[in-house]
């Protein structure tokens, strides 16, 4: 938690990017097709993987705790079973489209780096 701000400043430009995202698709009704098929899966690694920190370091009291590389790769991997085998199978709203793993690797992967620059 000693120099946290690279990743705090992800976690906000994910958020920000997400609502905005949002806004425009729902109230503007603008389209644009590659942000509406992969924006939300890449903005909301580092939105669930800091939301998990956040819970543990509130649980065990610790403000030094960190997520493992194991723990963030099954997150990763957790968020494609759920997004992209399960929910299709249960849900005709819901389209396994394997680009997704991709937007989930590239936010995985901009946490890390976030981590790693924290460090």
């Amino acid at each position: 938690m000693k120099h946290e701000k690279p990743i705090i400043i992800l976690v906000a430009v994910s958020a920000l990017l997400f609502l905005i995202h949002q806004y425009f698709q729902m109230v503007i009704k603008l389209k644009i097709a590659f942000m509406d098929n992969y924006l939300d899966p890449a903005v909301l690694m580092p939105l669930l993987l800091y939301a998990v920190l956040w819970e543990r370091r509130l649980i065990l009291k610790n403000k030094n705790q960190v997520l493992s590389y194991t723990e963030i790769f099954g997150y990763f991997l957790l968020m494609v079973l759920i997004g992209e085998i399960l929910l299709p199978l249960f849900s005709e709203k819901f389209t396994a489209d394997y680009w997704d793993i991709l937007a989930y690797a590239f936010g995985t992967l901009a946490y890390i780096i976030a981590k790693e620059v924290s460090r």
